[in-house]
């Protein structure tokens, strides 16, 4: 078995980034040292997580030396987009799908499944059990060891083949949900039609939103969650005046944060903030 430094290494040669992750101590405990961790051995030890990943030897090489035993994360959305199998009944699912097997690996209790990038972010729960790891998300990669015990382990390799693409029956899950245009145009003036437009126009802004970053030898911390703060409030503005369907916009919302690299946890946060804001200031009908 290659070293975590070799293997490190070895994916940021075929140009995956790279960041080191903590490591699983004991049969409950992680080298964060946190009491109760929720998640020994997967979490970054570098303070930006997926944003910090390079692939740059001296890099890579000077964060192993630092931490010898630290498990390997991998971003996604880059070289490969995973689906992440956590159930039995989640892998039999996507095994049906699948008419070209490519690398999977055997997690500490499910399987990931490699594919070529979609371009899309990250969701949650395409099935029972089953997540995909797109645009700004990450996975922990072999032979870093699960907090079980068990060593993650390509049980499929990943050889010099392409990776096969997203079948057409797990990619219609991957997506976000279609936007199905009206049979006639509505009236010129129609709060509902600028509103569709809003929705887009705010989802365009999120994703150009600048990231965080160095200037002057100072982090900046970039302005994803501004965006976003701001999206859910002009569209809270405008689901209060019944030009909007909630669930349909927090959903692109949601989708548009998580592929900038922003976490469920802040995502969700920034949008109920701007949300409940924009309700308290319906925007007035044309």
């Amino acid at each position: 078995m290659d070293s975590l430094l070799d293997a490190a290494l070895r994916y940021a040669r075929r140009g995956v980034p790279v960041f080191p992750l903590h490591t699983p101590v004991g049969p409950d405990g992680c080298s964060c040292a946190k009491d109760a961790c929720p998640s020994p051995g997967k979490h970054p030890r570098v303070r930006h997580g997926v944003h910090d990943a390079v692939t740059e030897p001296r890099v890579i090489r000077a964060w192993w030396r630092r931490w010898p035993l630290a498990n390997i994360g991998l971003a996604t959305g880059v070289v490969m987009d995973v689906c992440d199998l956590d159930t039995d009944d989640g892998l039999r699912a996507v095994r049906a799908m699948v008419t070209t097997a490519g690398p999977t690996v055997r997690s500490g209790h499910g399987w990931h499944v490699w594919f070529t990038p979609t371009g899309h972010g990250n969701r949650t729960g395409l099935l029972p059990g089953v997540d995909w790891r797109g645009r700004g998300g990450s996975v922990v990669a072999p032979p870093s060891r699960h907090a079980s015990g068990r060593r993650y382990a390509f049980v499929r390799p990943w050889t010099d083949e392409p990776l096969p693409a997203c079948p057409p029956d797990l990619l219609r899950l991957v997506e976000p949900p279609a936007r199905v245009a009206p049979v006639s145009a509505p009236p010129v003036g129609d709060l509902r039609r600028y509103a569709r437009a809003a929705v887009d126009g705010e989802v365009d802004r999120i994703l150009r939103a600048p990231r965080p970053g160095w200037r002057g030898g100072r982090r900046t911390p970039g302005g994803r969650n501004s965006a976003l703060n701001a999206a859910a409030f002009r569209l809270g503005q405008l689901a209060a005046a019944g030009s909007l369907d909630p669930a349909d916009v927090w959903t692109r919302l949601t989708d548009a944060a998580l592929a900038t690299g922003l976490t469920p946890h802040e995502t969700r946060r920034t949008i109920e903030s701007g949300w409940r804001a924009g309700l308290r200031r319906p925007r007035p009908s044309a």
